[in-house]
């Protein structure tokens, strides 16, 4: 594979690194992947899984543009006032028309991690090029929107899951309890205390989040591909799964899924939970894009 460094953007402010297929393997009729900063952090993205996830993609044939936004890594700030929000997307149409133009691409798969994913998400609702999306721990709306209720609730569901996980099937803790060496007082509370507020606050937290749903629905309606990954024990999953799951079982079920990478965080710390992503990224658009590519073909 080759690596070329890009300017592009309307003011070619934007900076950002095009990783190529091996050259028997091009094919300017595949999906083109985009990845998208998490957060604050530049385009090599947490722990560099950015870059190997980069390299990974373009060994199977698809051309990758990881870039920095405007006032992040080696981006210029941007000279307006456009909110961050309104200018993210923006500029991942800016990399589809870099792409466009030197890669001759025309259709466009979205990587985000976290606050990426809000960025992927909103742009594949207003733009058709976006065929795809690959979401890790996905918030899919303003976490500022999201009321204090519902955050504690979720938290009280991460802890309460949690502890059933670490204890209910840890050998150990069950040693303990059989031999009366555990603190049977605080097992009760702790209990308690979460699973009653789990079970008795749902009703105040309401049903699915109507807005989310009807755009995603909206994305099946045109054949969008989503892709959820989520890090076990992370709040987000607990959101998406009080929130989002159910909803979104009842549309189209040919058109999404949910993998959960197991005892990892929420970039990816270790070398194995970051092998184990790419290979999971890496099926996905095998059976996605690869496959469903060469039956048009």
């Amino acid at each position: 594979m080759t690596e070329e460094a890009v300017l592009f953007g309307r003011t070619k402010s934007l900076v950002g690194i095009i990783t190529d297929p091996p050259q028997a393997k091009r094919n300017t009729e595949l999906a083109a992947f985009i990845l998208l900063n998490a957060g604050i952090v530049h385009r090599v993205g947490p722990h560099r899984l950015f870059v190997k996830m980069a390299r990974h993609l373009a060994s199977m044939g698809f051309v990758v543009l990881r870039f920095d936004h405007s006032g992040i890594g080696d981006s210029n700030v941007r000279e307006d006032k456009l909110p961050f929000e309104a200018s993210a997307i923006s500029e991942t149409q800016e990399a589809m028309n870099c792409l466009s133009r030197m890669r001759d691409s025309k259709r466009f798969v979205l990587f985000g991690l976290c606050s990426g994913t809000l960025t992927s998400f909103r742009t594949a609702c207003g733009d058709l090029r976006v065929v795809g999306a690959v979401l890790l721990n996905a918030l899919l709306k303003s976490p500022e929107t999201i009321s204090a209720s519902t955050v504690s609730y979720v938290i009280d569901r991460k802890i309460a899951r949690s502890y059933v996980h670490s204890k209910v099937f840890h050998v150990q803790s069950w040693l303990k309890f059989l031999t009366g060496e555990a603190d049977y007082r605080k097992i009760l509370r702790v209990l308690y205390s979460r699973i009653s507020s789990v079970f008795f606050a749902r009703k105040q937290i309401g049903g699915a989040d109507n807005q989310v749903v009807a755009d995603l629905r909206g994305l099946f309606d045109r054949g969008v591909s989503l892709f959820f990954i989520f890090s076990e024990g992370t709040g987000v999953l607990e959101y998406f799964r009080l929130k989002l799951e159910d909803a979104i079982e009842k549309l189209n079920p040919g058109k999404w899924n949910v993998e959960i990478i197991r005892e990892t965080d929420h970039t990816f710390t270790l070398l194995r939970h970051q092998e184990e992503l790419l290979q999971v990224v890496g099926r996905w658009a095998s059976q996605t894009l690869l496959n469903c590519h060469r039956q048009r073909a």
